[in-house]
């Protein structure tokens, strides 16, 4: 006997068979007990998922003499005749194929002839949204008055291409796609009934990678068990459809999480040399990522993680925020368009993970937020850390007279000048007081929005307390400028007073007094400030 597929092998003949659709069989399950047979059905949805199985099965079901809980008995006379593929009372007709104006007309010719062995006469129309507009209109009048014998039902996975008037004339079922566990629960079924020993993980591996298909899934393990005959192992799940192991896929998102490019790049360079399809991968981190956000914002929630995994992603999702999974999440969701019809498909992918990675390309307030919430989570665990930077190189005297006399056209012969910008003594060192006081105020500035006053706030490091008062002195101009403006101040004593109880004092440069610099440091700050310094003395 020829090899019969998993999934021809195990297609549905009942409805205890059919996984994923309750609704859609529990209704038609009332109406075969009920005797309330409409005239005409569409079932739509994704491939795979049991359009075209519940249609015989309804189809044999509605004409059983004894139906079983709605299911054919498979014993009556009438389900022995309709169980050949010659039965002249379910018709199968392939759209694809027969797609013609001709083709219909035929069918409505004889659609008036009574069945043979039971009550109905079925027509079965797959992929009906190939039909020409022609065959939908020769097919329109027949499909809302059809004979009393006569039911129709239409398959289709793009119901959007059907014309308004079918979508009015039939009862519509939508298929969904089954969840995973069910899927796998169904493959575990399926390898205990065929004597297969297998791990709990490539069976869940497999229907991950089914994508709520119960054909797709059966396929994939088809193909998984010709490569490991006698065991559906996960080392042979990973090998057959190159899908990536957990630490690969938790690598890469870190990686592109904490903006980690050099790793990124490494570890993609990794899954290229194995051979690894960059949009299987980008689908894998899509799904990955979908995970890491739930398990962050629904709690309880465990995924499909096993322990050791779960601490893993639990401890990630702790880590980061929420803008910065889900804009990593969205880029790599739209950019799979991108991919599917790249012509270099490594390039097109690991820019996309770059761009997700540089959180700072994103010029939005929530970005902001996202990166001053980094930067703060960062200074609490003192791991504050860059990538080393080569120091710009030192100018030469010669240089620097060179350069001062072409912006100041002064006299710089004198290596020193008097400056109201840099301060000479030694700031006060904060407190534990002032340390706890200044982080509540910036949080409370962050918690608002004021973003500009946070931010020259937060870059301030020399404060402290000074019997009633809180000083803060403010080390440049800008942030001296920012933080003494009549509103923002009123906004700094606002909360100095309600977390303290203090009063805030600001002092700038200019408070301090001047000191001396050397001409190198005015070339900085001219090179800093460009145009924008006026005093060029």
């Amino acid at each position: 006997m020829a090899y019969l597929t998993l999934y021809r092998k195990y297609r549905p003949t009942n409805w205890r068979d059919v996984i994923g659709q309750r609704f859609i069989v529990r209704t038609l399950i009332n109406q075969v007990e009920r005797d309330q047979v409409a005239h005409a059905y569409l079932f739509t949805g994704t491939r795979g998922t049991g359009k075209t199985s519940s249609a015989k099965i309804f189809a044999r079901a509605i004409n059983c003499l004894h139906p079983v809980e709605g299911s054919p008995c498979g014993e009556c006379e009438v389900c022995r005749a309709l169980r050949g593929e010659d039965n002249l009372d379910i018709i199968e007709l392939d759209a694809a194929s027969n797609n013609g104006v001709e083709e219909i007309r035929d069918l409505t010719a004889k659609v008036q002839y009574p069945p043979t062995v039971g009550k109905y006469k079925v027509y079965i129309i797959d992929e009906v949204h190939m039909l020409s507009l022609s065959a939908f209109n020769a097919l329109l009048k027949t499909l809302e008055e059809p004979p009393k014998h006569a039911v129709f039902i239409l398959a289709t996975t793009e119901v959007h291409k059907l014309p308004q008037t079918i979508l009015s004339r039939c009862m519509r079922f939508d298929f969904r796609l089954v969840p995973k566990e069910e899927l796998s629960a169904h493959l575990k079924h399926i390898l205990d009934k065929e004597g297969i020993p297998y791990d709990d993980a490539a069976c869940d591996l497999v229907a991950t990678q089914g994508e709520g298909s119960v054909r797709d899934m059966l396929s994939l393990a088809d193909m998984c068990l010709a490569f490991s005959p006698d065991k559906l192992s996960e080392e042979a799940v990973y090998e057959v459809l190159g899908t990536s192991d957990f630490d690969t896929l938790a690598t890469i998102i870190r990686a592109t999480l904490s903006g980690n490019v050099p790793e990124l790049l490494t570890e993609t360079e990794k899954v290229y040399n194995r051979g690894k399809g960059f949009l299987t991968l980008n689908k894998e981190l899509s799904a990955f990522i979908r995970e890491l956000i739930a398990v962050k914002n629904v709690p309880g929630y465990k995924g499909g993680f096993n322990a050791s995994e779960y601490a893993a992603v639990k401890a990630m999702a702790d880590e980061f925020d929420n803008y910065k999974i889900a804009r990593v999440m969205h880029i790599l969701s739209t950019g799979e368009g991108e991919l599917r019809y790249s012509t270099r498909p490594r390039i097109t992918f690991e820019a996309l993970l770059v761009k997700a990675a540089s959180v700072y390309t994103d010029d939005s307030s929530a970005a902001l937020l996202s990166r001053i919430e980094d930067l703060e989570r960062k200074l609490r665990s003192g791991n504050f850390t860059t990538a080393p930077t080569a120091a710009p190189p030192k100018p030469n005297s010669a240089e620097i007279q060179k350069r001062l006399s072409a912006f100041a056209g002064t006299d710089t012969q004198t290596p020193e000048s008097e400056s109201t910008i840099f301060l000479d003594n030694p700031l006060p060192k904060a407190d534990e007081r002032a340390e706890a006081l200044m982080g509540q105020m910036i949080t409370d500035l962050r918690a608002q929005h004021r973003l500009l006053l946070y931010s020259a706030l937060s870059s301030q490091n020399s404060y402290y307390i000074d019997g009633e008062e809180f000083i803060v002195n403010a080390t440049d101009p800008a942030s001296y400028s920012m933080l003494t403006e009549e509103h923002n101040l009123k906004v700094l004593e606002e909360i100095a007073f309600r977390i303290g109880g203090l009063k805030i004092k600001v002092q700038g440069g200019a408070v301090s007094g001047k000191t001396k610099h050397t001409a190198e440091d005015r070339v900085k700050l001219y090179e800093l400030m460009g145009d924008k310094l006026h005093d060029k003395k």
